[in-house]
């Protein structure tokens, strides 16, 4: 034989090797991942929404700590709100000198300035806790002054020890209060709510309540229905509600420029879930009207949640496309279910992984997730295929080796 031969068949010989172990790898070795494609969902909680009992005058709002308002009614127009402006003083002061719940914090002299804004107040027949020059308070105590019997000068008092001047509260709280998102929210010359120039609306009230519930000290303070402090003695809190309808704080204000106004927080446990509702309402006739409307606020906004299943399982939450033809679905392992503000837009978050040629029916292949909920915090479940992929053909694989 010919060495032209024995080239001509050790060459084919070889070509024939390679063929055959480019087959063997090609047709043995997983395929390239296939990406998914996540589909968006928006739903929709299937309850139909309750009416709220709504006040029949001025205006309202409501919302779930700490989630921001879920709704409102009357026209939100700024107007005086009185004492439940303490509030933000006693937010302010707290975050300007924080203390520790169970701590007192220091020690304030009373000053014969303090003496002249507790004369001032009584002149004017606004409310007021006694005080006497050298009568020495805790920022604690007096903090119980502002939020039980509404001591005016107490207001006053605290927000220029802490602050200086009424003027440096007054940017502090201004600033504060749109941090918080109270973006009709203006302070007046005092701290206390008596001058009708503070303003703001039962919205923006609702996130002032939710952000003195994150408060574990003004919490405790504003749940207290009395307490004991110098020269005073024992003060009550003039919010008669507290301890009845799960009612837990907050304040309550009441002048003749801003009539009755009421902050109202709830605590509930819907569906096995805890609630902290916090309503507002202003521009009552009187404060009596703004208590007796808060209740029935307070009940039917608990009333306006429930367990929904948002997602049956089985869904389809996703798909992939398969390079050499057809399409794999993904779908949900569980129902997903969450406690709900009726009638809400709930957004879902569907992570998915890609998948090779080994992924097989029921393998977990991502997460579908409600993170928007915040009564009953993240809630998810597995997303798997609902079918084990079609495989490609060989002759497929042996023109795609990539």
């Amino acid at each position: 034989m010919s060495k032209t031969k024995i080239r001509l068949r050790g060459g084919n010989f070889a070509v024939i090797i390679i063929v055959a172990l480019y087959a063997i790898w090609t047709l043995g070795r997983p395929l390239s991942f296939t990406a998914p494609i996540a589909s968006p969902h928006l739903a929709k909680s299937p309850s139909v929404a309750s009416e709220l009992s709504w006040p029949s005058v001025g205006q309202a709002a409501v919302g779930i700590t700490p989630s921001g308002v879920l709704a409102s009614h009357g026209e939100q127009t700024a107007i005086p709100i009185a004492s439940t402006a303490k509030v933000l003083t006693a937010l302010s002061v707290l975050r300007k000198h924080p203390i520790a719940k169970g701590q007192t914090g220091p020690t304030i002299t009373i000053s014969q300035d303090d003496v002249a804004i507790y004369n001032h107040y009584l002149s004017v027949d606004g409310s007021v806790a006694p005080v006497t020059a050298g009568a020495k308070f805790t920022e604690y105590q007096m903090l119980q002054a502002i939020m039980l019997p509404s001591a005016n000068n107490m207001a006053d008092s605290l927000a220029i020890w802490a602050f200086g001047s009424l003027d440096a509260y007054a940017d502090f709280a201004g600033t504060l209060s749109q941090q918080l998102g109270m973006t009709h929210t203006r302070v007046g010359a005092d701290a206390s709510g008596y001058d009708p120039a503070t303003v703001s609306t039962a919205h923006d009230l609702v996130l002032l309540g939710q952000a003195a519930m994150g408060n574990p000290v003004l919490a405790e303070i504003a749940a207290q229905k009395s307490a004991v402090i110098p020269v005073a003695g024992t003060i009550t809190n003039v919010n008669f509600l507290l301890g009845q309808d799960d009612i837990v704080g907050l304040k309550t204000g009441n002048t003749d420029q801003a009539g009755g106004v009421f902050l109202g927080v709830s605590k509930v446990t819907v569906k096995g879930t805890p609630l902290t509702i916090v309503s507002a309402v202003v521009g009552s006739n009187t404060l009596y009207d703004a208590l007796a409307f808060s209740v029935p606020l307070l009940k039917s906004t608990q009333n306006n949640f429930d367990t929904v299943t948002i997602l049956k399982a089985g869904s389809v939450v996703g798909s992939y496309t398969l390079p050499w033809g057809g399409v794999a679905t993904a779908t949900t392992a569980h129902d997903l279910s969450v406690l709900a503000w009726k009638g809400a837009d709930i957004p879902i978050t569907v992570n998915l992984q890609p998948i090779n040629t080994r992924t097989s029916q029921h393998d977990r292949v991502g997460t579908a997730t409600i993170t928007a909920s915040p009564y009953s915090g993240s809630t998810s479940t597995a997303v798997q295929l609902a079918s084990t992929p079609a495989r490609p053909d060989a002759w497929w694989r042996l023109r795609h080796p990539l």
